[in-house]
């Protein structure tokens, strides 16, 4: 019989060159005894050959749609799934060379200070006992790695493929206990397999299995042990039951329990009350089933502790134990199994335990293995300690993976929103963040000046402003800042000006700006309007010949020119009723600045409301806060005044709801302590439940809900004693 064509051996190549063999992969350095051969782009190759795709699933705040949504994957599922959590001491090392090497040169002492401090708090965090790194995974044979991933993503999950040398740092990390890093290359000096645990060079693993399941389980069960601060690996492999198999399991097991229900009654006895329990179960699962609203699977959940010692092992083992015995679940220790223990719980997509349990798709969805979510990302600078994740928040606000950069705080008074926000401050230009802040009542000038930045103060002479300035003249770029100057002097006037005086005003403005100008400036403009619109002069006289004439300058926007780290508009000398129309012009004055030069930078607007009162000014703020990422600028705005800020009484200054649009153009809320008069307008604004409006009426000092990405991180603000002297420095201190 003749041998198919693509059966036979290739031919010989003669007067070329063999096609070049495939480069061999870099062996991993792990013994055969972990059944791994080797990790491709995107695959971790099995020593049996097995391909298993691997993606990091990034956690949720768990609520009941989201549970719905992850059941609805489950029954779509088709193929067998392990489900992995993994929280490990974090490895900080590469968040402080980044921090070092963006650091501007030639810092103060004390700043300098501040910035080694950080670094010491960095360091301190990797081996603080409870703090920890989590992250969640799924991993699957490759050939069902991207129906898998769809699956996920249609859950509401967001998902991220690992490839190359991302894939294999996981491996080897896993295997070894901890955070992936380029460190992890190097196999430990010794594997010793016990009967109870696996000594891993200097550590110690061991493996647990749930051997009993509890008989109901709650939404977020696992979320308890996960904020226990227990390093482990969590590992829920996951096998689904063809429908038909089901059923025809349940309708068998439901015939046994009623068969030996009329046996009991036949010889004149009751069915135990376990007896009647398990028939009603299987009844309404077997008609769940049927119906199509519920599946079986197979299911199996080992985990493995990670410690330095027998002590500390020996402790999270009983901590372990005692959260499943609290739901009358039971942790079985692997004896002589260690090492089919630790398999099960690698990314291998392999239950090497080979114990299972059946569980329908409500149960399984509510061990939902992808919450607590934390705000780790490694990039950016240190704002806190998550309370409930026991993990660092680090984040990039400018790093362009947000929908901005802006930052809301809401807080009663004497919560500490301003040494919040000072911090924030400082660990930002530590990593050349330009900042500005407008201070209203001169809190934050020892600061500024500490820390080598200015302070300047609108109205004095020689320190005036020139927001009048305009570099570009872009149709788009024209049009905006006509608009914001036509609002700033309605503030300034003090008075909303009527329909026709303001059109009059946009016709002057657009006529001034039609050609350019050399000096543009307020006394410029002051003198073209005495020429063209007398009665509108007349209201702006006191800017330009009265008390107010050194608010604003015509020599230019020296902003760029003498560019600061810090800079503070320090309005305290102003009258209360004067400082709104300051504010502005410093805001508009920083605008100027940020669309010549599009950079990172700052803008803080502490009490906020001051401007929030004038309909004009709202407008201006919330149009800012659309724009202000356009060129790179983060606005913070502060506000005690949360009800006023979110009400929506159109009969109060704020026209319509300002305040909840400047809120909804924030990608961050910083909510610290709340007064008990506002916490109901704060709990329906976003959405918190009755448990974390407790907690913000009775925080501490210093604690606070961070509202971002949708989810919501109950955070721990930490100062260095470095930090915290130049924050309080006062002059002619010491410090």
């Amino acid at each position: 019989m003749k041998t198919p064509a693509f059966m036979r051996p290739e031919p010989p190549v003669i007067g070329g060159s063999a096609p070049a063999a495939p480069e061999p992969k870099p062996p991993l350095p792990l013994p055969l005894c972990f059944l791994l051969s080797h990790v491709e782009e995107e695959a971790i190759v099995r020593l049996d050959g097995e391909r298993v795709g691997v993606c990091e699933v990034l956690g949720l705040e768990l609520d009941e749609p989201k549970l719905g949504a992850f059941a609805g994957a489950l029954n779509a599922l088709a193929f067998p799934v392990q489900l992995l959590v993994r929280q490990h001491p974090p490895d900080l090392g590469p968040l402080r060379d980044a921090l070092r090497e963006s650091q501007p040169e030639a810092l103060p002492p004390q700043t300098e200070a501040a910035a080694q401090s950080l670094q010491g708090l960095l360091g301190e965090l990797e081996t603080r006992d409870g703090v920890l790194d989590r992250r969640f995974y799924a991993a699957c044979a490759e050939e069902h790695a991207e129906e898998l991933q769809g699956l996920l993503v249609r859950a509401g999950l967001s998902i991220h493929p690992l490839r190359g040398r991302t894939l294999r740092r996981l491996l080897i990390a896993s295997t070894l206990g901890g955070t992936p890093s380029d460190r992890d290359e190097v196999l430990p000096a010794r594997i010793e397999v016990n009967r109870t645990d696996i000594r891993l060079g200097e550590g110690q693993a061991r493996s647990l299995h749930l051997g009993r399941w509890p008989r109901s389980l709650a939404p977020g069960f696992l979320q308890g042990l996960m904020t226990a601060g227990v390093p482990m690996d969590l590992a829920l492999h996951l096998g689904p039951i063809p429908a038909e198999q089901a059923a025809r399991t349940l309708e068998w097991q439901k015939v046994r329990f009623e068969s030996a229900q009329s046996l009991s009654l036949n010889k004149g006895k009751t069915l135990s009350s376990e007896a009647e329990i398990a028939l009603e179960d299987v009844t309404r699962l077997r008609d769940e089933v049927q119906r199509g609203r519920e599946r079986l699977f197979h299911a199996s959940l080992s985990l493995t502790l990670h410690a330095q010692d027998d002590h500390l092992l020996t402790e999270m083992t009983q901590r372990a134990k005692g959260h499943f015995g609290a739901t009358l679940g039971k942790l079985d220790t692997l004896a002589f199994r260690q090492r089919e223990g630790l398999l099960s719980t690698l990314p291998l997509a392999l239950n090497a335990v080979a114990t299972w349990r059946t569980l329908d798709t409500s149960s399984l969805a509510r061990l939902f293995p992808f919450s607590p979510p934390d705000l780790d990302t490694r990039s950016g600078t240190l704002a806190g300690i998550d309370l409930r994740a026991c993990a660092p928040v680090v984040y990039d606000a400018f790093d362009g993976t947000h929908l901005n950069a802006n930052t809301a705080v809401l807080a009663r008074s004497g919560s500490g929103k301003s040494f919040a926000t000072k911090l924030g401050v400082l660990r930002g230009l530590m990593r050349g963040v330009v900042a500005y802040v407008i201070d209203p009542e001169g809190e934050y000038a020892s600061m500024a000046r500490a820390a080598g930045g200015r302070v300047l103060s609108p109205g004095v002479s020689g320190q005036g402003l020139n927001p009048f300035i305009i570099e570009r003249r872009d149709g788009e770029e024209l049009l905006q800042r006509i608009g914001s100057l036509r609002r700033l002097i309605e503030v300034m006037v003090g008075e909303p000006l009527g329909a026709e005086r303001r059109a009059a005003l946009d016709h002057v403005l657009a006529a001034y700006y039609a050609e350019p100008r050399e000096g543009a400036g307020f006394g410029n403009f002051y003198r073209f309007l005495q020429e063209s619109d007398e009665d509108l002069a007349k209201l702006l006289r006191p800017f330009a010949t009265g008390s107010l004439r050194h608010l604003l300058s015509d020599e230019g926007d020296d902003l760029l020119a003498r560019e600061a780290l810090v800079t503070v508009f320090d309005l305290r000398l102003l009258e209360p009723e004067l400082r709104p129309a300051a504010a502005m012009v410093c805001t508009e004055t920083v605008w100027a600045a940020a669309a010549r030069d599009p950079r990172p930078r700052l803008l803080v607007v502490d009490e906020v409301w001051s401007i929030m009162q004038h309909p004009e000014g709202a407008a201006f703020m919330v149009s800012m806060a659309k724009r202000a990422r356009k060129h790179r600028l983060g606005l913070q705005f502060i506000t005690q005044d949360v009800q006023d800020l979110l009400s929506e009484d159109s009969s109060r200054a704020i026209t319509g709801h300002s305040g909840r649009a400047l809120l909804q153009n924030a990608a961050f809320k910083l909510l610290l302590q709340q007064d008990a008069a506002a916490i109901s307008t704060v709990g329906d604004a976003f959405d918190l439940p009755q448990d974390l409006q407790r907690w913000l009426l009775s925080c501490q000092r210093g604690d606070g809900l961070l509202l971002a990405r949708g989810n919501r991180f109950p955070i721990r603000i930490e100062a260095t004693t470095e930090e915290h002297a130049l924050i309080e420095w006062k002059p002619g201190s010491r410090h």
